[in-house]
């Protein structure tokens, strides 16, 4: 079972582990139980059951005595995908906020939430800042996002979406 893009939240996956979700991505782990083996290939793989993602885990940080917490870091490869899911974000988003589709008046929104999207990918796969051309993207990002308005406002869908 795939997660939604709209999911955000802490999602326990196993026993003293749980995954933090930012719409629908994986973006943290916590473990609570650190006396506990780590398997992180098995985590990965359940990772990738449930958000279709490959990640691998690093910086992992002391929280407390019992407790780390690690970032994690989407498969360049998979820079796209991450970028088309917080399009289908934004777009819900917007149809919460204003209820109607996102048309060609909307320019501020369109590039706001692009270079806000652009940048959380880039950091959701951990890609260097100036190594991807961020043009590249722009086109498919917005007409992934228009049509998703398009197709919530059509269908009488008003998902909930919290804001970051």
């Amino acid at each position: 079972m795939l997660t939604s893009s709209c999911h955000s939240g802490w999602c326990r996956i196993k026993a003293f582990l749980d995954v933090e979700f930012q719409h629908g991505i994986p973006v943290r782990i916590s473990i609570t139980n650190t006396s506990h083996h780590l398997d992180e290939r098995a985590v990965s793989r359940k990772i990738h059951e449930l958000t279709g993602f490959t990640v691998s885990m690093h910086d992992w940080k002391n929280i407390n005595t019992d407790e780390q917490e690690c970032s994690l870091c989407i498969d360049k490869k998979e820079f796209a995908e991450v970028l088309r899911r917080l399009a289908l974000s934004s777009a819900a988003m917007f149809v919460d906020r204003f209820h109607k589709v996102i048309d060609s008046s909307a320019v501020d929104w369109d590039d706001v939430e692009y270079n806000y999207d652009f940048n959380h990918a880039v950091e959701h796969c951990c890609i260097p800042y100036g190594t991807i051309n961020k043009s590249d993207y722009f086109s498919n990002y917005i007409k992934i996002m228009h049509d998703e308005s398009a197709r919530l406002i059509n269908e009488g869908v008003s998902p909930m979406v919290e804001p970051e």
